[in-house]
């Protein structure tokens, strides 16, 4: 069980056009098993790193896109809130657009789907059950960062964040003091633990719209490409070398992408 604090990511999920290929992708790349909430929660699948119990220590979650949706092809992140509607609305006053109005999903939680004002999607989860949301956080295998992207200043797109969330925002030590678009580093209030990033775009990003990006920690991001691809996926992100790690971008059968990244930056 992780400790979530209020305001930092709870939960990852995504929209698929293809459930069974990529569940099964999923749980051969990762080891994972899943649990199929059935056809009242629209098969909703959960995916957990094995302990012994039925579902595992929750790491992410996916369900088929419905008919009337196109599946966007990314992982989306959702912040933990205390009142959905309330920071729903906040969200709104400062410029956010609601996709998804506050509703409730079987009792467990509230959430709603909103892009913020770079036009980035997130969402914004109430839990109402304890143990609810990641079952674990920067271990192999699991969701271990949180990354940014926008062609711009990434403080001032984070501004956004903090007026929301509270969140704190850092300048890394490795940051070159002469940059005028320096990387943020992201934690919740009251809690020293980064979860996030934000960096400017460079590069192949440059005119690419604003987007969150899921990374999951693993072993070696190299060898994970490699089986990636010999299990139907492909890659949608070279590994290349950034501080302190290196990462790459990991695409499902349906075209559903991930960050990967190694060596563990919790080490």
């Amino acid at each position: 069980m992780t400790s979530i604090p209020v305001g930092a990511p709870v939960w990852s999920d995504s929209l698929t056009a293809d459930l069974a290929a990529d569940v099964a992708f999923y749980e051969s790349l990762f080891g994972w098993k899943s649990v199929d909430a059935g056809e009242e929660f629209g098969h909703y699948t959960t995916f957990g790193i094995p302990d012994g119990t039925e579902g595992g220590r929750a790491v992410m979650g996916i369900m088929p896109c419905p008919p009337d949706a196109q599946p966007s092809h990314v992982w989306n992140v959702h912040f933990s809130v205390e009142d959905c509607d309330a920071v729903t609305a906040r969200a709104r006053a400062l410029g956010a657009d609601v996709m998804i109005e506050p509703e409730d999903m079987g009792g467990r939680l509230r959430f709603s789907m909103l892009k913020d004002p770079q036009g980035a999607e997130f969402g914004l989860v109430e839990m109402r059950e304890a143990g609810s949301g990641f079952g674990v956080w920067g271990e192999p295998n699991s969701v271990g960062w949180i990354e940014y992207r926008l062609d711009g200043v990434p403080a001032e797109a984070m501004r956004f964040y903090t007026d929301l969330l509270g969140w704190k925002i850092t300048t890394p030590p490795w940051e070159d003091n002469a940059n005028d678009k320096p990387y943020a580093a992201l934690s919740a209030v009251g809690d020293e633990r980064e979860f996030g990033g934000c960096h400017a775009s460079e590069g192949f990003e440059l005119g690419l719209p604003a987007q969150w990006t899921v990374m999951l920690g693993v072993e070696d991001a190299d060898d994970v490409c490699e089986r990636a691809v010999e299990l139907g996926g492909s890659i949608a992100g070279q590994p290349m070398d950034v501080p302190g790690l290196r990462i790459a971008g990991i695409a499902a059968p349906s075209g559903t992408i991930a960050g990967i990244m190694s060596p563990r930056p919790w080490e």
